[in-house]
């Protein structure tokens, strides 16, 4: 059976988007807000810091993204918060001189991005190219297919449009025909004169369309995946929210979210970018204040935290406190009645296989002093979340507990603060774990937790202007499908 093949077509123009997509970038908009107050009162060291950490991550995750290398989790931590530094990457024993190369020229060309992106210039076809050129300053070759199908390896040369054909081969095996060499240049300009009419769409919408619509093109011949995702961080840095970087959990769904796109449907990139930003502006909320040197003097101390302290006060804080709290309780009651009804039908389906199964839930929201329960379980959850959560009053949780054959499925769904202080930003989190429930033995004890690294369950972040009934449908979503998970996961041991 002969493959399918998609036929090249010209650049289109942005799409309008309105509807759900609205929605959920008046919600990423809204944490966009409160990230900004905490850059207003962090010091220019600070948010520069932060911003390093970041486009790190990028650079590390953006070569994984294409197999360049493989790298685990710990050195690549290690090398976000610590530095590209062969000292580091020596230390952790996983990292190649070669690779570490192609990581800081990765890193490199998002840091000059994001310098060019601090002017008043627009986008070029100048600008691209020499982009291209540092990502691959490192990389002398390409593989290729020579006439007769055999892998041979060509000089790549850095900002040289490609001279031969390039498609790009989708999951279903369909075929996607890439602009014709010949075209390349053309389509370029097209792409950079209706970028410049987008200005007026929303950041998360034209970062979703250049990428797709230049990975469209795919005009070098190596590298335009890199290119791509660097250049989603232009309007993103223009419009004032912070870089994001697809990770290596994120690849199946960034390409199915491709894969839409070119079947002509964006909104499933935009989507995924508004998720992913959602996390990025989270994360930054956890920030602490970098402690002022002691050396500097009482006065000085007292008055730059006395500074920076007035700056993170934000008008109607008292309101902002009142409306998470009334959000976040009209959607405890909607997942504690979910959870009801699931727990119900549950332990009813698991009859049939143990007469004795049990699933029963519990439930807390502040002021109870109840709600400061699975204070671990629920820290836990939001470093894998990449967030600070604020457990000070406490959580409106849902706790699930499923027994069947002397073991026991604890659930936890929790909405719960974000960020120091009244940020008005709320996240839901899942934590699921496995116990022995032999009541012979004494209390349940720990076997394993389901959720870890590489298998993290998504969170919502949730904005105090937020309408539950809104945000519902994004939260049983989460919920259903970690829920599900662990049943699995929790079945398949028993059997």
């Amino acid at each position: 059976m002969s493959e399918k093949r998609i036929p090249w077509h010209p650049v289109e123009p942005v799409p309008h988007l309105n509807g759900e997509i609205a929605t959920r970038l008046a919600s990423v908009d809204a944490l966009q807000v409160a990230w900004k107050a905490v850059q207003a009162s962090a010091s220019p060291e600070e948010v520069e810091a932060s911003l390093k950490r970041r486009l790190r991550r990028h650079a590390i995750e953006t070569g994984i993204i294409e197999r360049l290398y493989d790298m685990s989790w710990g050195v690549t931590e290690a090398l976000v918060a610590e530095g590209l530094t062969t000292e580091v990457a020596s230390a952790e024993g996983e990292v190649s001189e070669a690779t570490l190369s192609v990581v800081k020229d990765q890193f490199e060309a998002l840091a000059f991005l994001v310098e060019w992106a601090r002017t008043d210039q627009e986008l070029s076809i100048h600008f691209i190219r020499e982009l291209h050129t540092l990502i691959v300053r490192h990389q002398p070759h390409y593989e290729a297919r020579d006439q007769f199908g055999r892998t041979v390896r060509v000089p790549l040369v850095p900002g040289a449009w490609k001279t031969l054909d390039n498609t790009i081969t989708r999951s279903d095996g369909a075929v996607i025909e890439c602009t014709p060499p010949v075209q390349v240049d053309s389509e370029m300009q097209r792409l950079v004169a209706l970028y410049a009419e987008t200005a007026g769409a929303h950041p998360l919408i034209r970062a979703a369309w250049l990428h797709h619509r230049f990975i469209q093109i795919h005009p070098f011949p190596d590298g335009n995946g890199r290119v791509a995702r660097a250049l989603t961080l232009l309007a993103l840095q223009r419009g004032q929210y912070a870089p994001i970087a697809v990770d290596r959990l994120q690849r199946t769904e960034y390409i199915a979210a491709l894969d839409e796109a070119n079947d002509g449907d964006l909104r499933a990139l935009v989507r995924f970018f508004a998720r992913i930003e959602e996390k990025a502006l989270r994360a930054e909320l956890q920030a602490p204040l970098t402690p002022v040197p002691e050396s500097a003097g009482a006065v000085a101390v007292a008055r730059a935290y006395a500074s920076r302290l007035k700056a993170r006060e934000v008008e109607n804080q008292e309101l902002k406190a009142q409306k998470a709290t009334e959000l976040a309780g009209a959607l405890h009651t909607r997942l504690t009645h979910f959870m009801e009804n699931t727990a119900h039908q549950v332990q009813e389906a698991f009859r049939e296989f143990d007469s004795s199964a049990f699933a029963n839930i519990d439930n807390a929201t502040p002021p109870n002093p109840r709600a400061k329960y699975w204070h671990g379980q629920l820290v836990h959850a939001a470093r894998l979340a990449d967030f600070y959560a604020n457990l000070g009053e406490g959580s409106w949780w849902v706790r699930l507990h499923l027994r069947l054959r002397g073991n026991l499925l604890r659930f936890i769904t929790t909405i719960q603060k974000v960020g120091r202080g009244e940020t008005g930003v709320l996240a839901l989190t899942v934590f699921a774990e496995v116990l022995s429930s032999d009541a012979e033995n004494g209390p349940p004890t720990p076997l394993y937790r389901v959720f870890e690294h590489p298998h993290v369950p998504d969170s919502v972040t949730l904005i105090y202007t937020d309408d539950a009934e809104t945000r519902w449908e994004d939260i049983h979503q989460v919920v259903d499908t970690a829920l599900s998970t662990a049943i699995s996961r929790f079945s398949e041991d028993l059997a």
